[in-house]
């Protein structure tokens, strides 16, 4: 896994880091105990990634799915959060959408995901406060039983059948 963190380091193009990352998460699905490296490796990666779709469409995504399932999920937030400040609004949305999914996925997260996300409000790209937005209020149903939905708001519970 070194190796290939390393490697992942070098110059190359768009097609090598791509074979390199894809090398990763291929070790992550089918090495149990390589996950929390592997994952640890992909964000330090993230820091400094120079390809919009590596950035989105393979290493966040891949991180909102298995960041969750991890022993400490806590400790990726920090790479995912600090996308929304210094990338461009595909990256932003997409780690938007990731911070969601650990909120989501994990219940001692989603205090600390609903601050993050209502310190993203206003974004400058209209799409991305759209989705920060809807997670923040998707965050913020609490499920009281199978048929009903309450919105916490300041003044109380509103109840949405």
């Amino acid at each position: 896994m070194n190796f290939l963190s390393n490697i992942l380091r070098e110059e190359g193009g768009f097609d090598y880091k791509k074979a390199i990352v894809d090398s990763i998460v291929i070790l992550i699905r089918d090495i149990p105990d390589a996950k929390e490296s592997g994952l640890l490796h992909l964000c330090e990666f993230i820091e400094d990634c120079e390809f919009t779709y590596l950035s989105t469409q393979v290493i966040l995504h891949f991180l909102g799915i298995e960041g969750p399932k991890t022993v400490d999920p806590s400790k990726y937030i920090r790479y995912i959060y600090n996308r929304v400040h210094l990338e461009n609004a595909t990256v932003r949305a997409s780690a938007v959408s990731t911070l969601a999914k650990f909120g989501a996925s994990v219940d001692g997260l989603k205090p600390r995901i609903f601050v993050l996300l209502r310190r993203c409000l206003f974004d400058s790209d209209d799409e991305v406060n759209f989705y920060i937005i809807s997670y923040i209020a998707s965050l913020n149903y609490v499920v009281r039983d199978r048929a009903t939905l309450y919105l916490n708001t300041l003044g109380g519970d509103i109840e949405i059948d």
